[in-house]
């Protein structure tokens, strides 16, 4: 059995032929900047362990519960985090273990309970679903496609909707493909981040649009996304720097509305540091989150990853600023 740093690298040098591949056999979080929010001001409950036995000192780097590393310059943020996930060594910690709301990070999660329905075999991404109503949100900004009741939509175009773009209606309509209930898929979402070992994590819902109850920390995103990208299609996904998301409207007509990744990086707007190459990753926006990113990335030229961390930038410009600062840190 390949090691996952192995199948990391393998991916990343064969990703263009498995996109092709996959394309034929399988058939969020907007630019907008928010002002500052009020983020959560109480710290880890000390009642919860910090790491259940799960022999993560093997798996994943440890960051104890106070350490700081080389934290002065990032102050500013909510948290910060840079791993060397190769050594297993953290590089940068500020406030890894404290209380953030994680916005559409939160979405990671989502994808890991769909893509591990996928592999079981309780769904496929060929499956359609027909929307009995439209998904509305108290949060009338929310990122959401053009769906309708009525409308026709593979799982594919749903989970792929919610990954790249960041639409928060494909999560609901997923997590009540899958349990029956958003409320059930949470139960799940919770489930699966203390068998993973984020037990400073809970989850009210699938999307992570702002709820008081729903918060998580830097350190257990880094576990969350580590099992995100245990999967292939996690890979497949967060290579795309464009898609066709595709569905069929109520009067029986196909539409495509091209979409593109919130991650700035791919998409060009950003440059990313030459030399390195992006793995999975998640960006998250609320008023309360204010602009965050989780991603994990490649070093090509000696094929260690790393996953960082931002929580809490005051824009977008903050945000891609502090995020290329710790690329460039992992050398």
């Amino acid at each position: 059995m390949l090691n996952h740093k192995k199948k990391f690298l393998i991916m990343r040098r064969i990703i263009s032929v498995t996109l092709i591949l996959c394309m034929t056999l399988l058939t969020g979080c907007g630019s907008k900047t928010f002002k500052a929010g009020k983020q959560l001001d109480i710290g880890i409950l000390p009642e919860l362990p910090l790491y259940g036995d799960y022999g993560m000192a093997d798996e994943y780097a440890v960051i104890d519960r106070d350490e700081e590393l080389d934290a002065a310059a990032y102050n500013s943020f909510f948290a910060t985090m840079l791993v060397d996930d190769t050594t297993k060594v953290p590089i940068v910690a500020h406030n890894v273990h404290n209380r953030i709301y994680p916005a559409s990070m939160t979405k990671l999660m989502t994808g890991i309970l769909v893509m591990e329905s996928i592999e079981k075999g309780d769904i496929s991404l060929d499956d359609i679903v027909t929307l009995n109503r439209k998904v509305t949100f108290d949060d009338w900004d929310a990122m959401a496609s053009d769906l309708v009741g009525g409308c026709r939509v593979s799982v594919k175009n749903l989970l792929y909707g919610l990954m790249i773009t960041s639409y928060n209606d494909c999560g609901v309509i997923l997590a009540e493909l899958i349990a029956g209930s958003e409320s059930a898929f949470c139960d799940r979402m919770n489930e699966k981040a203390r068998e993973i070992g984020a037990t400073n994590t809970h989850f009210e819902n699938c999307h992570g649009l702002h709820s008081d109850d729903h918060y998580t920390t830097a350190y257990d995103l880094y576990l969350i996304i580590s099992e995100f990208s245990k999967h292939d299609l996690a890979y497949i996904i967060d290579s795309l720097n464009t898609y066709d998301f595709t569905y069929t409207d109520p009067d029986g007509n196909e539409q495509v509305v091209t979409i593109e990744p919130t991650n700035e990086f791919l998409t060009g707007e950003i440059n990313m540091p030459s030399g390195y190459s992006i793995g999975s990753w998640k960006t998250g926006t609320t008023e309360e989150a204010m602009n965050c990113l989780v991603m994990e990335f490649v070093n090509d030229s000696t094929g260690d990853k790393y996953v960082a961390l931002i929580a809490g930038a005051d824009g977008k410009e903050a945000l891609y600023s502090a995020m290329t600062e710790l690329i460039n840190k992992a050398k």
